[in-house]
């Protein structure tokens, strides 16, 4: 049974990964009048979150690069895979949903724990899971220490939401941990929120691949798959 749960849950996951941006955007859009509910500031939250779900298209964009004759190369983004959203002592709820947004839109299987809004987080879910997004993509983790979590099996990234001491205490304890690098996404600034406004802040959630195609074997110049045969 736990070996079914696993390959199901990698499924949903990988599933939610391979939508579009734009698509994940829906998903994301129809639950912003809720969120955004949830943080004291409405109309401020709004902005935020659609400023976020407005980069949907940019990041579906495939660029075609240069490559050996009879290849066809295409560059394109995809998420990094597991991904933590936490929310430290002093985080302002409306930063720590803009970081959950940004890591849901980008594609990741998202873990949110925010001990300190345990309310919080639970309706956040809840609204979520309203608008069709599985509960094997976004999950909450409240009954563990955050220290503890940080050592998750296979972790990829972190987008931690607190004051600078906050976000160096995270990132001093990933780096006593074994296995992939662990990137720190940080937000410190609750006010202007200025850290989610710069032009490379979800393409932190993300990471770069390259597609190759083999243009000759499916109707390019077949002849050249005899070069070196003689």
């Amino acid at each position: 049974m736990a070996t079914e749960f696993k390959k199901n849950h990698a499924q949903v996951c990988e599933a939610w990964r391979l939508l579009s941006a734009v698509n994940r955007a829906i998903y994301l859009e129809a639950a912003i009048p809720k969120l955004a509910l949830l943080t004291g500031d409405a109309n401020k939250a709004r902005r935020l979150f659609n400023h976020l779900l407005s980069a949907a298209p940019k990041l579906d964009e495939v660029q075609r690069m240069s490559g050996a004759t009879g290849e066809s190369n295409e560059l394109y983004v995809t998420a990094r895979g597991k991904t933590m959203v936490i929310g430290a002592e002093s985080a302002r709820t409306m930063a720590v949903l803009g970081q959950l947004i940004a890591a849901l839109l980008t594609g990741n299987e998202v873990i949110l724990h925010c001990p300190s809004q345990d309310d919080m987080c639970i309706e956040a879910v809840k609204v979520l899971y309203e608008t069709g997004i599985s509960d094997d993509v976004i999950s909450i983790a409240n009954d563990s220490q955050t220290i503890t979590l940080l050592y998750i099996d296979r972790l990829a990234q972190v987008a931690v939401t607190g004051n600078n001491a906050e976000v160096q205490t995270v990132s001093q304890e990933l780096a006593n941990t074994d296995g992939i690098l662990t990137q720190v996404i940080a937000v410190t600034d609750m006010e202007g929120l200025s850290d989610m406004l710069t032009p490379d802040y979800l393409y932190r959630f993300i990471t770069e691949r390259v597609r190759t195609i083999n243009t000759t074997a499916i109707g390019g110049n077949a002849s050249l798959l005899e070069l070196g045969t003689e």
